[in-house]
């Protein structure tokens, strides 16, 4: 193959590539959107009364987490197509860009092409759908969520009124039948599992064309 001037074939599945990972990227911002709207709009409810309840706040967080659910599904099907633009990017642009064509390794190029063609025989998303969860926990839903947590228990604290010990804010958390101790223990070990999956979710960045490992195994390689 003249890696100057690649067949059209390649030309036309670059640029569908790229037309893929474009839409699906949009996908991903709308669905960010909707859930900061959907953040934005219950925080101003919950804060506009004194006596609104507490747990709306918590319904929003299940609103999010819905959004998250979708996005994350969202992100597999682009990272599908992030990944085959990658490997065209390093068997077909940068071949192509070299000046010396001794420097072109011809037995990779071939690894790389036999790679992407097994790649497309299946449609099943490269990254598993925990993973998914993590990266766009740490990239955006991380921050809102966190955000949310906090402006509950804002809530738990000033209204209806300030509370005077640590007994009335536990107690408030309360709702209906269910005790606060419970909802309180219940939404720490939720969000330490939400850590957890932002931390061993893979990373995007790359160097020398490999990945680079999950925060986690930065911290703690190994795990």
């Amino acid at each position: 193959m003249d890696h100057q001037n690649p067949p059209q074939v390649l030309v036309h599945l670059y640029r569908a590539a790229v037309g893929h990972a474009d839409i699906w990227r949009q996908r991903l911002d709308a669905t960010t959107n909707w859930a900061v709207i959907t953040t934005a709009a219950v925080l101003t409810f919950a804060f506009n009364s004194a006596e609104t309840p507490h747990f709306v706040m918590l319904l929003a967080l299940l609103f999010v987490l819905f959004f998250l659910l979708m996005e994350s599904r969202r992100y597999q099907a682009y990272n599908l197509w992030q990944r085959r633009i990658r490997v065209l990017h390093r068997a077909l642009i940068v071949p192509a860009l070299k000046e010396n064509v001794e420097d072109v390794d011809h037995e990779l190029i071939t690894h790389l092409k036999t790679k992407l063609a097994e790649d497309f025989a299946t449609w099943f998303p490269a990254m598993p759908m925990w993973a998914a969860l993590g990266y766009r926990l740490r990239r955006n839903y991380g921050p809102l969520i966190t955000l949310i947590l906090f402006t509950w228990m804002l809530k738990l604290y000033i209204h209806p009124q300030a509370v005077t010990s640590t007994r009335d804010f536990v107690a408030r958390a309360s709702v209906g039948l269910v005790p606060g101790p419970f909802i309180l223990g219940g939404v720490g070990i939720f969000f330490l599992v939400l850590i957890f999956l932002a931390l061993s979710a893979p990373s995007e960045q790359m160097k020398d064309w490999s990945s680079l490992p999950a925060p986690l195994e930065r911290i703690k390689p190994g795990i």
